[in-house]
């Protein structure tokens, strides 16, 4: 519900503004919530999670692209060039959790997921670094950011949770971080406002 209102939102602004970081963000949302529609229709009518669900991961990674798309539209003069060292521990990090993953999931759709949120935690990362050497102006920029960063962990942690804890009760950690991960898409749309009318 929340994804679909953000949609919405999104699509208004872009309508309204036409502007393209509205239009990715758009893109992104309806992407995400295709692969979560798919994946809750096959919960209700299978009474279980898919093991391996090309239709949703497929529409998922294509949201993992409109955001990295997104995020390079966002770029700063200058940010491109810049290339810090802390930044590169986003792709280490998928990669390493990608062979983790190799125990439970398909290798391809493995390797597509990290090949996608490496350079997406990376751009992250090196923009929120980017913002903390500059004015003002650009500081507007970190909170979108820090969003992805956030968005970035939280999915990690969601994956991780789903291959050791099971059970339909609120004491499972995947719930929790599953209503953080609405969260982040939601803060999505003030962090971006933020940073268009910086």
């Amino acid at each position: 519900m929340s994804l679909s209102v953000c949609f919405i939102y999104a699509a208004i602004l872009y309508i309204r503004t036409k502007e393209q970081v509205w239009f990715l963000l758009t893109c992104f949302y309806s992407a995400f919530a295709l692969g979560l529609a798919h994946w809750l229709l096959f919960l209700v009518l299978c009474s279980k999670s898919p093991k391996i669900s090309p239709v949703s991961d497929l529409s998922w990674l294509a949201a993992i692209s409109f955001l990295l798309l997104l995020q390079n539209v966002l770029s700063l003069p200058g940010e491109s060039q810049y290339r810090p060292l802390l930044a590169w521990l986003a792709p280490a990090f998928s990669w390493i959790m990608c062979l983790f993953f190799f125990r439970w999931g398909h290798y391809f759709i493995n390797i597509l997921w990290a090949g996608l949120m490496g350079p997406c935690g990376y751009f992250a990362l090196r923009g929120w670094l980017f913002g903390l050497r500059k004015s003002d102006v650009v500081h507007n920029h970190q909170h979108f950011h820090m969003s992805v960063m956030v968005f970035f962990l939280v999915e990690y942690c969601l994956w991780i949770t789903s291959c050791y804890w099971t059970g339909n009760s609120l004491s499972n950690p995947y719930y929790w971080f599953d209503f953080l991960l609405t969260a982040t898409l939601v803060s999505f749309v003030p962090t971006l406002k933020k940073a268009v009318a910086a």
